[in-house]
């Protein structure tokens, strides 16, 4: 009977131990495969924290409360976020390997799997931290994150193919450039020439009391009340002797409008709707009294086609080069099981 007992009970602790290796198997239970590359977990960990502010941003919009302690395994519009954040990294990985795919063929770099990629963002690090402790100059960064040394990279890959135009899709047509500069046209449009007249009493920089502002105020109502088209707030402002020393004069051309922006903005700001021989009323803003005349507004043409040629061959070519990035992540091959992948996903993420 005892024999029978101890046989049940070493049975019942060998079950039991059993059942903890499969749980614990099953949590650590990890297996991936892009374009037959392995992918390690913290590789697999490391894409997925790229892609979480996007998934968390995602579920806000369908009316997530925040990341509290069970948003990744609460039902969100009939998704579950750590599924969304598994299929979203999943897609990084495949950019990820389409994009260092294409820089192994061109000999962009020697080695883009993500073990190399550590390599190169440590040995880039330790040789800045060479040089500035010899004294020597370092252009960027003293030191990159893993994030921004991999957005630095890629960015290299992308100038490196877009700029040899013997790669596919670098020769831009005349005919594909028109089209682009047609289609964007807006993009191009300079901005309006204005010819502003207009008054600024800085009040509060000045420490007036609330009687000379008041006197002000009234002075400048009353010019308001005189402009006519025929009587100009430049003329009528110098009639004024408490008024025109406040005058001002701006010829925002569309050439020279940064500047201004820089100089007068709070001017420009008021009268950029303007049209010639239109006025602000009396405004009374952040400390400060104005009123504002377009004596002369005209429209520019679009900047011509040729002085943006090369900035349109630029843009086609990026655009192009994401296409085919995006074309060679759509066709990788994804090796793993992806309950497994969301199991695991939903017991280490924010672990």
């Amino acid at each position: 009977m005892k024999k029978k007992i101890v046989i049940i009970s070493v049975a019942a602790v060998l079950s039991i131990v059993v059942v903890l290796i499969i749980i614990f198997t099953q949590k650590d239970s990890f297996s991936l495969k892009i374009n037959g590359r392995e992918i390690g977990k913290e590789e697999f960990l490391e894409a997925a924290a790229r892609k979480r502010y996007e998934v968390v941003s995602y579920f806000s919009e369908k009316g997530s409360g925040g990341v509290g302690e069970k948003f990744w395994e609460e039902e969100i519009g009939g998704e579950l976020p750590y599924e969304k954040l598994t299929q979203e990294t999943l897609g990084e990985l495949k950019h990820f390997y389409a994009l260092y795919g294409l820089a192994e063929e061109k000999g962009y770099v020697e080695d883009g799997s993500y073990s190399a990629l550590l390599k190169r963002w440590e040995e880039g690090n330790r040789l800045r931290k060479e040089k500035i402790e010899k004294g020597e100059a370092v252009y960027g960064l003293s030191e990159y994150s893993l994030e921004l040394y991999l957005e630095y990279e890629m960015d290299t890959i992308q100038k490196s193919y877009c700029n040899d135009l013997d790669n596919e899709g670098m020769e831009i047509t005349e005919e594909e450039r028109k089209q682009y500069y047609e289609e964007n046209i807006a993009y191009y449009q300079r901005e309006d020439d204005r010819i502003l007249d207009y008054i600024k009493i800085p009040y509060g920089e000045e420490r007036m009391d609330d009687g000379q502002v008041k006197e002000l105020k009234s002075r400048l109502t009353s010019i308001y009340k005189k402009m006519d088209g025929k009587h100009l707030l430049a003329d009528l402002a110098r009639e004024e002797t408490l008024i025109s020393p406040y005058l001002g004069h701006a010829d925002a051309t569309s050439s020279e409008l940064r500047g201004y922006s820089r100089s007068v903005g709070d001017i420009l700001e008021y009268a950029w709707d303007l049209k010639t021989g239109e006025s602000t009323t009396v405004i009374d803003e952040n400390g400060s009294l104005y009123l504002i005349e377009c004596t002369k507004r005209e429209t520019n043409e679009p900047v011509p086609i040729e002085e943006v040629k090369d900035n349109i061959n630029k843009t086609l070519r990026e655009q192009r080069f994401d296409k085919i990035i995006e074309e060679r992540a759509a066709k990788a091959s994804v090796d793993g099981d992806i309950e497994s992948l969301c199991i695991f996903m939903k017991q280490h993420i924010d672990k």
